[in-house]
């Protein structure tokens, strides 16, 4: 699938999905999530079982990105990273998915594998850096996100970082404004406290993804919001969210 054409027109809310549950999924679509994000590494062994994965997301009715997060970036994958992405590779091949998420900095063994299979069915990827404790440089984030088109291929830069101050959190809107003024698909996601707001505020300035929790659920990242207050908080803000 076109990852333009997928990501490209507004900011998409994304629910995130921690069990293999229609009324979940039904429930983040009724909040207002545009997609989901199927996280591999929070189910249970059993329903980590292609067939089932195959029959639950033939049964969804919005796109379904898929990841099977590392715990080096905050993922639950308990095994080895052989184990993570064959049964990312083995997803791939058998359920129909509008987007894969893997972590730019896995080795370039991983990324290579992955970057090829996504290609060859045309699978948009985004490549996802996590820092929980800080943030780069800017000059180290405009590295990290060339990086990630240039020499990986990636179809978008997820960038989810922790200001410490808002000089920090203007950074990373002023970059996000500026890359895609440029044409580039970037999601720029703030975490903690100081970077909370920028989960509602960087759509305003291009980010294409912002991430929510389905309300009764937990929280996966620190200072997420539910996908009911994104959807809320953005429409008062006027920021046009993709259309169902």
């Amino acid at each position: 699938m076109d990852s333009v054409k997928l990501f490209g027109k507004a900011p998409v809310i994304v629910g995130v999905l921690r069990a293999l549950s229609i009324r979940d999924a039904t429930r983040a679509q009724e909040q207002g999530a545009d997609a989901i994000e199927l996280r591999i590494d929070f189910l249970n062994e059993e329903d980590r079982n292609i067939e089932k994965l195959k029959e639950f997301a033939s049964q969804l009715e919005s796109p379904v990105i898929v990841t099977n997060r590392r715990k080096e970036e905050g993922g639950s994958f308990a095994g080895t990273e052989e184990e993570r992405i064959a049964l990312l590779s083995s997803i791939l091949d058998a359920v129909k998915v509008d987007a894969v998420d893997i972590e730019f900095f896995s080795s370039d063994e991983v990324k290579t594998k992955i970057v090829e299979k996504a290609k060859s069915l045309r699978v948009p990827i985004i490549f996802s850096f996590h820092d929980f404790k800080g943030m780069p440089s800017r000059s180290e984030l405009v590295k990290i996100i060339a990086r990630m088109y240039k020499e990986a291929g990636g179809s978008i830069a997820k960038i989810a970082v922790t200001p410490q101050t808002l000089s920090d959190a203007l950074l990373l809107l002023d970059l996000t404004y500026k890359l895609t003024r440029g044409g580039k698909l970037v999601a720029t996601i703030g975490m903690g406290p100081v970077g909370r707001h920028l989960r509602v505020i960087a759509p305003l300035y291009g980010s294409v993804l912002t991430y929510g929790f389905i309300e009764g659920d937990e929280e996966v990242a620190p200072g997420q919001f539910s996908v009911k207050e994104l959807k809320s908080m953005l429409d008062k803000l006027g920021v046009k969210v993709k259309a169902k």
